[in-house]
């Protein structure tokens, strides 16, 4: 098959064209992918900057897939207390060049059957990996305000989930603690704002460069494509004889 081109000829070559779409699907995909990945750091940025008063949540909203959705990076206040029965630390989380954890509570509604995983923030380890921090939690009623956050998939884990309560977790993963934590939640968490009480280390601000940087991906991607089209014309172009 050939396309005539002014003074060439368009030479179609079937294994050059696979190749071509193959390459060019997954360059346009990977850059894409990045593309996403920069929004998604640019409406934090701007949830944690710009948020007006807090929204008062309540339990019924929970209950509502589009609720959920349409709270994702907003500011909310919740009422009710900590369960420190199910606290947990969440490992391997990097902070002032140091290894930790992230402490995760639940926090109980006032309808006593709703719950919401809160991030109370970041706290440093030891050198033994067995050995864990000790954090105080109180389980009066109280006020607390931060980000929701709706968590959309699952970490990678290596290891098996125990069928016992682990106090130390590789990943948030809803599936697990449903199996043991006897109430109803959603696969959301609050990262707790900075001026609310019993918290540790909290900067959910994202790092100086990350936007940009998924935006140089991104277009380096996007290039590929482009380059990919014209190696692949140059591969079939011929000089009319």
């Amino acid at each position: 098959m050939q396309i005539p081109l002014g003074m060439y000829v368009v030479r179609v070559r079937w294994l050059v064209v696979c190749v071509m779409v193959v390459a060019i699907w997954s360059c346009v995909r990977l850059g894409l992918w990045q593309w996403h990945k920069a929004e998604q750091k640019q409406a934090i940025t701007r949830a944690l900057t710009h948020h007006a008063g807090a929204i008062q949540l309540q339990a019924s909203d929970l209950d509502s897939n589009a609720k959920v959705d349409a709270l994702h990076l907003q500011t909310v206040s919740l009422k009710g207390m900590y369960l420190p029965q199910f606290n947990f630390f969440l490992d391997n989380q990097l902070a002032e060049g140091r290894a930790g954890f992230h402490v995760l509570t639940p926090f109980l509604l006032q309808d006593k059957t709703h719950v919401v995983w809160v991030n109370r923030g970041w706290i440093a380890g030891f050198v033994d990996h067995q050995k864990i921090p000790h954090i105080d939690t109180s389980s009066s009623e109280q006020l607390i305000t931060g980000l929701f956050w709706k968590q959309t998939k699952t970490g990678f884990r290596l290891d098996k989930p125990a069928e016992t309560w682990q106090t130390v977790q590789p990943v948030i993963d809803f599936a697990y603690l449903r199996q043991h934590v006897p109430y109803i939640f959603s696969d959301v968490v609050l990262k707790l704002d900075p001026a609310s009480a019993e918290g540790y280390l909290r900067e959910w601000d994202v790092p100086t460069g990350q936007v940009e940087k998924h935006l140089s991906y991104a277009y380096q991607w996007f290039g590929f494509a482009l380059a990919t089209v014209a190696i692949g014309l140059y591969q079939m172009i011929e000089k009319r004889v």
